[in-house]
């Protein structure tokens, strides 16, 4: 039985995969898997990255975006945990040693979720043990800091998880898609960790899209960027009152792909 599923998202950055699948090459047990889901990315790549070892590619025919491609991999992973890693960070060597006990930590149901990184530092985190804290769901502490509990550095969670919280929201553009699961988490009793030490580090400059957001209507150049944390956080707290988890969908952002096509 496959323990661990390596989910590897991946989109034209056949060079960074690599390093990426390198990476977790050396840090996988002889039950885990390493699946690369690829969204219809250039020919160019793709013979790049076919003769990749240990690794099973499921391919697209056509884009999709993030979402479709995130959910395409997670129903083929047969890992009873899925750790998602973006083709654009390797995980530290260092993870191995660790991942018996955040596994545990799920298994006690101490959290549900176990982030490997973060950009931003949250001023308020509840400890657990030596290697493990929670980022509380609500903190006054955290007040501009509350909605990027959930964000896209690799994480380890149960496959079930997704059952029990939804999969990502499809036809969708990054940008959008990452936001509403951010708030959909937000608005569930999920509880997210993250280690105390850092395991994942970015291969390429890249953040998450969270932290890219800008206030609705108001040019970047306009406002000084304490403004901007401000009107982005309110922006998400409203968000959140207005979130419904049947329906789907977030009111003050506009979804990119839908624009597009």
């Amino acid at each position: 039985m496959t323990r661990i599923s390596f989910l590897i998202t991946h989109y034209n950055r056949p060079g960074a995969l690599k390093l990426c699948v390198d990476s977790i090459l050396k840090l996988k047990g002889e039950n885990d898997e390493i699946i690369v889901s690829d969204d219809s990315s250039n020919q160019e790549a793709i013979n790049s990255i076919s003769n990749l070892r240990s690794v099973r590619i499921i391919m697209s025919d056509v884009n999709e975006g993030l979402a479709s491609n995130i959910n395409k991999g997670i129903k083929a992973c047969s890992g009873k945990y899925i750790i998602y890693c973006q083709e654009d960070f390797r995980l530290n060597l260092k993870l191995k040693d660790y991942l018996p006990d955040l596994i545990d930590s799920i298994e006690k149901n101490f959290v549900d979720l176990i982030r490997f990184s973060s950009f931003l530092k949250f001023n308020q985190t509840i400890s657990i043990n030596n290697f493990l804290a929670v980022i509380p769901r609500f903190s006054w502490e955290n007040f501009f800091q509350n909605f990027y509990r959930y964000s896209d550095h690799p994480f380890l969670v149960k496959k079930e998880f997704y059952e029990k919280y939804g999969y990502y929201l499809e036809n969708t553009s990054g940008r959008y898609g990452e936001t509403e699961y951010g708030v959909r988490l937000a608005k569930s009793k999920a509880i997210i960790g993250i280690t105390k030490q850092q395991f994942a580090f970015s291969i390429e400059e890249s953040e998450s899209t969270l932290i890219n957001e800008i206030a609705p209507t108001v040019g970047s150049g306009m406002l000084n960027k304490k403004s901007r944390v401000i009107l982005r956080a309110f922006r998400l707290y409203l968000e959140w009152l207005l979130y419904n988890n049947n329906k789907r969908g977030l009111i003050t952002y506009r979804n990119g792909r839908k624009l597009s096509s």
